[in-house]
């Protein structure tokens, strides 16, 4: 009796991750679009099996026969995310360092990037690693300074116009390469820096800040959207809570184990 409660139990749990964890990883996303698409097919699906409407029935049947393998079709990079992001581990690799001094050093590089006007993108790695974009670019594998991510950023060089990977604590790699977003309706002020981001945030838990060469203005890319105007000083807060956080869940993690 009790093992057919656990079980219970345990089946309502696995569904809400499922379900949960879609509507995390497609809101916000064109195949939401889809997806309320589908539901009045299956409506109409639905309403010609009640009537008896053959012609309807037949057509909506060839449809879901032929719409499955289409869908995986069109959202094979949204399939290809979801995997990673499970890949990844279900439950978080979590792995922070204890000092922030990285990201004042970032914050700092920020300021004097905008209001130089100089454009720049930083990926801040989280959970999915991202080990094929950092192959795209120049290892470096420094410490993160407001210097040497000025000096990369530096229209002059030759790394200037790729991102930079930074993953604990440190900046592993320059000039990367970053998959662009495959969204049409982006307002055509928005450049190849924010196409960039944007269409890393699409794929993969990283944040992603963009400093605009043209208005010096911050955006923030971050599962599949763009928040344009950032302030640097609520970013700067944003990220500090975000990494106390990381790396309170770690020394949690660490202590259950050792029990």
């Amino acid at each position: 009796m009790y093992f057919s409660y656990a079980k219970n139990i345990i089946d309502i749990f696995v569904v809400y991750f499922i379900v949960y964890h879609l509507i995390l990883l497609i809101k916000g996303t064109r195949a939401m679009q889809v997806i309320w698409g589908v539901l009045i097919l299956a409506i109409i699906t639905v309403v010609a099996k009640i009537l008896n409407l053959s012609a309807t029935m037949w057509m909506m049947q060839q449809f879901w026969f032929a719409g499955i393998f289409l869908l995986i079709v069109v959202f094979q990079s949204e399939i290809r995310s979801a995997l990673a992001s499970i890949g990844a581990n279900p439950l978080g690799r979590i792995l922070v360092p204890q000092e922030y001094k990285f990201i004042k050093e970032m914050i700092s590089a920020l300021k004097t990037a905008s209001d130089d006007r100089m454009g720049m993108i930083i990926v801040l790695e989280q959970d999915m690693g991202l080990k094929d974009i950092m192959d795209t670019g120049i290892m470096v594998n420094g410490e993160v300074t407001k210097e040497l991510l000025l000096t990369i950023f530096f229209n002059k060089t030759q790394l200037h116009d790729g991102a930079v990977i930074i993953s604990n604590n440190r900046l592993i790699s320059a000039g990367c390469i970053l998959p662009l977003t495959e969204q049409k309706q982006l307002s055509v002020m928005l450049g190849m820096r924010h196409r960039a981001a944007l269409g890393l945030s699409e794929i993969c838990d990283s944040i992603i800040i963009v400093v605009s060469e043209e208005t010096g203005q911050i955006t923030l890319a971050r599962n599949g959207k763009l928040q344009q105007s950032v302030n640097i000083d609520e970013l700067e807060n944003m990220l500090y809570t975000l990494y106390r956080s990381k790396s309170e869940k770690t020394l949690l993690r660490k202590q259950s184990r050792n029990r």
